[in-house]
């Protein structure tokens, strides 16, 4: 009789542990749209500080109606023009403030919204993101400027970025590119936020089943020779500065990384007294 019930007990518990194990991977299958938070909500408006911008519009491969907003700056000569991927949530409205004074200092730059965010149509996801970057760089050099392009990607912008260069970097010329406390996998990254809880720890494997890396940028190293600056907020609690590291190990030359005293995310160019604004001014003139 005890041996027909441990039996019957261990059956059990091996039920219980798939039926967990499913019911994680369902979880898990949606993990790639987790990634993204758009908005609709306008919440700052360039007006409001006396930043003239042009209100664009254009097209993905795919359909997709992309808006974004183009800076030009006030003096009579650019220095160049940045192409900015912001964050995963809310829009254009409030990611463009983090370079509102790049303009005075002799910028151009172009925000978009990815699909589904803001005015731009559709859903978000690893490959319409990226067909919304190579749309943006295209707007640039067809309308703006042919010169080579300054990529800059902030967060989740980050790995979008760089897939983005990966695809258009043989026909469109790229000055550098500049990735800000992101990642390049997706799945090392969903496997970074499980681990930090006892709780969701044991399903890091389970990444692998769910999360696709099609669109992943890695190995990085294909990038070369163009230059890469990796900037890190030293106090970041949302992606841990390890990221970068990582990804600045795996880099090739010419490579630079910064790790920002105080820095968290998003606020690296406000704090220190602002110290980093010049840092990287003298190093987009290099």
């Amino acid at each position: 009789m005890f041996k027909a019930f441990h039996d019957s007990s261990m059956t059990n518990l091996r039920a219980l542990r798939f039926k967990i194990l499913i019911f994680a991977a369902w979880a898990l299958c949606g993990c790639q749209s987790l990634f993204y938070f758009p908005s609709q909500e306008k919440f700052y408006s360039p007006e409001r500080i006396q930043l003239k911008y042009e209100d664009v519009r254009f097209k993905t491969a795919s359909g997709n109606e992309i808006h974004g907003w183009y800076f030009a700056t006030s003096q009579k000569h650019s220095k160049g023009t940045i192409l900015f991927f912001h964050g995963n949530a809310q829009n254009l409205t409030s990611h463009f403030m983090m370079f509102y004074w790049l303009p005075k200092e002799g910028y151009n730059y172009l925000i978009f919204d990815y699909p589904g965010y803001g005015e731009s149509l559709g859903k978000p996801n690893p490959a319409n993101t990226v067909e919304a970057g190579i749309a943006a760089a295209g707007w640039i050099k067809e309308n703006k400027d042919p010169r080579p392009l300054i990529i800059y990607g902030q967060s989740l912008g980050g790995i979008i970025a760089m897939q983005t260069a990966m695809k258009i970097k043989d026909q469109q010329p790229i000055s550098r590119i500049v990735i800000d406390a992101s990642f390049s996998s997706y799945r090392k990254m969903a496997r970074r936020v499980l681990a930090r809880s006892y709780w969701t720890w044991w399903m890091q494997p389970i990444t692998y089943l769910v999360l696709n890396d099609s669109q992943s940028p890695e190995p990085i190293d294909r990038l070369a020779p163009i230059p890469m600056l990796f900037i890190h907020g030293a106090d970041d609690p949302v992606i841990e500065s390890e990221s970068s590291q990582d990804m600045f190990a795996k880099a090739h030359d010419p490579k630079q990384l910064w790790i920002v005293p105080n820095g968290h995310h998003g606020d690296l160019f406000e704090v220190n007294n602002r110290e980093l604004r010049q840092n990287f001014l003298n190093y987009l003139q290099q």
